[in-house]
């Protein structure tokens, strides 16, 4: 299959990207909620249609360079937190206070979101606030990100009640849109929202000093792992709140035991896609 790779925008051959990457138990068949499911979802008046994985989740959205540089770069890195993660979210299943140790290379983990978020975000134009985002994945040793990116994470801690209907999974690969909170009147520009157990993490743009959704705000910030050198180790203490995802929309972490089946409340209006 040829097309424009989501990183790079050259036209050719593209490859397939896991979402997340396949070491980090992305290998089986899985299904994921996204917005173009939502659509189609909508138009003929059914439950969203769920992309099929059925070798993992993720998209031929990048080329064979692209691909094999920013996994050999970051994947062997984004792994060793996945699995840091996954220790951690087997034993929470409700939010907490405390701030947990992470043994890992901050940069290289934030490059490795980056290039998901890239990849799922849909977006194949270049010369928009993206195109900084795929200058820095593709500049390994790049340590400066744009403050107007936000790049923030949550456990999503696997349930077992909700691995026999796919309807219910916990799996999101929500592409670019923007959700306003009605609540609040706030809105926010997403990149991407990958939601895979053990984790969660969503890519958005906000200015400073301009107020953001509690559902966005309250994840664990990231973009402090921008301060490390590319390979430097670190131990960084986080307070990852844990979250429930439910459908494609993102920053929509519902209560299931009470309303498991409604995929976009009143508080969330999804303005584009």
């Amino acid at each position: 299959m040829k097309g424009i790779c989501s990183i790079c925008l050259e036209h050719g051959p593209l490859s397939f990207e896991h979402v997340p990457p396949k070491r980090v138990f992305n290998h089986k068949p899985a299904v994921a909620h996204t917005i173009y499911g939502l659509s189609v979802g909508s138009k003929f008046k059914k439950p969203p249609q769920l992309l099929q994985g059925p070798r993992g989740l993720g998209r031929r959205a990048l080329c064979e360079s692209c691909n094999g540089k920013t996994g050999a770069w970051y994947g062997d890195a984004f792994a060793d937190w996945t699995m840091q993660c996954l220790a951690y979210a087997e034993k929470l299943r409700n939010d907490t206070n405390v701030l947990l140790p992470f043994h890992i290379m901050p940069l290289n983990v934030i490059k490795q979101i980056l290039v998901m978020a890239l990849a799922v975000s849909g977006s194949k134009s270049g010369g928009n606030k993206i195109d900084h985002l795929r200058r820095f994945v593709l500049s390994k040793q790049s340590m400066t990100l744009s403050p107007e990116f936000v790049i923030k994470t949550y456990f999503n801690p696997s349930d077992p009640a909700r691995t026999t209907n796919p309807v219910l999974t916990q799996n999101r690969l929500t592409e670019s849109c923007a959700v306003l909170d009605t609540r609040t009147g706030t809105s926010v520009f997403v990149v991407a929202e990958v939601a895979f157990p053990p984790m969660g993490y969503v890519v958005y743009t906000a200015l400073p000093g301009v107020n953001i959704s509690g559902d966005f705000a309250s994840l664990c910030d990231l973009r402090c792992f921008t301060q490390f050198y590319y390979d430097q180790k670190y131990v960084p203490f986080l307070h990852v709140p844990v979250r429930c995802p439910f459908g494609p929309v993102p920053g929509y972490y519902p209560n299931l035991n009470k309303r498991e089946t409604k995929f976009l409340d009143d508080d969330h209006v999804l303005l584009t896609t």
